[in-house]
């Protein structure tokens, strides 16, 4: 009897050690997350820059796609930046610990975005790319400068130069029997399918083509492969797309497979170069892995931006907006491309002193090329996931 008096009180006495510590481990967690203000708990700002901080980086940790694809350890990247962030930080200390966060991420298509003031900054090379540091051949200009100039220099003679499709497309004749085609964006679907059917008609009799997509901003890749249709000999995958659906970092749809296949009045399969440099952007990219599998057709220049996504827009808890890339585009035998850029066959810089003197090197070399003989058709491996009857 004695025995069990003492098991019944050591019983209660553990009990209530148990309560206090879980009573004090709340109390401490509510401490923690409150502040003093003339001897009274505040509970923290739902709109500081702790929440700020930590709203961001969850959505990314939730939403964004690219985390293995480039192999980045978003954890150990929290550890990092997130005890810089304290309820005193400022607007523009947390602006600035924001942007060293997602600078990592290397992606044109991250941009961040706050109010009073209005400023944002996207965190791909392509900022960097255009700026002194990155060694910009365009001497300090503007990106939007930049983009809004065809990329041929008027020193150059294209006959019979016009534009078609609203304003996208320009063509013309770069030399005898030598198409010249520029488009700045992939957008409207109607007027680009009407501007494209009509150049290829002008080409019909071309021993070559040139096709320019630098200064191109991107836009629907629907739009890119109904162009793309256009120079098809036959049906051939060429990318594949999965979205991201759940919280994990491979969470993610079933892929979505993309091919390029003859479409249209007519298609052009002879000799085609295709003009690239990091002002093709997003979707142009996209077309540029589209005309990659094609045989007769050769990348000149050097490698696109690097962002190929699509991003969603998502607002922070002080009002401030940020990008998240949500899916993942690969090429034809699996390869992601992201922060890197689509590599020409052929590589050919421009520098500032081109620039400057307005030479188009890539331009040169591609009429080099056409006027020497052309480059023999290339020979396109099939990609593991293409069945025999796909070919």
């Amino acid at each position: 009897m004695r025995l069990m008096r003492r098991c019944v009180v050591a019983q209660g006495a553990i009990k209530q050690i148990l309560v206090a510590t879980f009573t004090f481990s709340l109390l401490q967690t509510w401490l923690i997350g409150s502040t003093v203000a003339d001897g009274k708990q505040v509970a923290p700002d739902p709109n500081g820059p702790e929440q700020s901080f930590e709203h961001l980086w969850k959505t990314f940790d939730e939403r964004y796609a690219l985390f293995d694809a480039k192999g980045i350890d978003w954890d150990a990247l929290y550890r990092v930046y997130r005890p810089k962030v304290t309820p005193a930080t400022t607007d523009d200390q947390l602006f600035s610990i924001m942007c060293d966060l997602l600078r990592h991420l290397n992606d044109n298509h991250v941009v961040l975005i706050s109010k009073n003031p209005n400023r944002s900054f996207s965190t791909g090379y392509l900022g960097y790319y255009f700026s002194e540091a990155g060694g910009s051949p365009f001497g300090g200009k503007s990106p939007g400068d930049v983009m809004r100039k065809g990329p041929v220099p008027k020193t150059y003679s294209i006959r019979e130069f016009r534009e078609t499709g609203d304003g996208i497309f320009a063509y013309g004749w770069a030399a005898d029997h030598i198409g010249y085609l520029h488009f700045n964006r992939v957008a409207n679907m109607d007027a680009s399918r009407s501007a494209i059917d009509e150049i290829m008609a002008a080409f019909r009799n071309a021993k070559a083509v040139i096709i320019d997509i630098r200064r191109n901003g991107g836009g629907d890749d629907r739009i890119g492969k109904l162009i793309a249709d256009r120079f098809a000999d036959k049906r051939r995958l060429y990318m594949t797309t999965e979205d991201r659906t759940g919280p994990e970092h491979d969470d993610f749809a079933e892929p979505k497979e993309w091919y390029v296949k003859p479409d249209g009045p007519r298609q052009f399969t002879k000799r085609t170069l295709l003009l690239t440099d990091r002002t093709s952007i997003s979707a142009a990219e996209n077309f540029a892995l589209a005309m990659k599998t094609l045989p007769h057709v050769v990348q000149i220049g050097d490698f696109t931006s690097g962002c190929f996504a699509d991003p969603d827009h998502y607002k922070l808890p002080n009002g401030w907006g940020v990008t998240v890339s949500r899916n993942v585009f690969r090429d034809h035998h699996g390869f992601c491309w992201e922060g890197i850029g689509v590599p020409p066959e052929i590589w050919q810089p421009t520098t500032r002193a081109d620039v400057e003197q307005e030479r188009d090197p890539v331009f040169e070399l591609a009429l080099a090329i056409i006027d020497s003989g052309g480059i023999e058709p290339k020979r396109i491996t099939r990609a593991p996931a293409q069945r025999k009857d796909e070919e």
